[in-house]
């Protein structure tokens, strides 16, 4: 019985290590193949929203730092992630 439990929880280390030398650095981040695109994009959009609402709350209007030019820059991030994780799935 003992060699049993012991050779599955074995297995089960195995399949883990093998599993994270799989994923890699990034992996640990954000996740494995099937998810990490998701990831990434909800990371993106969560980063783009807190930078536009950043530049808008803290950020001063002048001809160095134009304001309108970083609410597109953020905006489009956050549009184009918001694309991606809402967007269709297939082509037809």
């Amino acid at each position: 019985m003992a060699d049993r439990v012991d050779s599955a929880l074995v297995k089960a280390q195995v399949q883990q290590a093998g599993k994270r030398l799989e994923i890699g650095w990034m992996g640990l981040l954000f996740g494995d193949a099937t998810e990490k695109p998701g990831n990434i994009a909800g990371t993106t959009l969560f980063v783009s929203i807190a930078a536009l609402v950043l530049v808008l709350i803290f950020a001063p209007e002048t001809n160095t730092f134009p304001k309108r030019e970083m609410v597109t820059l953020f905006g489009g991030l956050a549009s184009g992630a918001l694309g991606f994780l809402f967007g269709r799935t297939t082509s037809s």
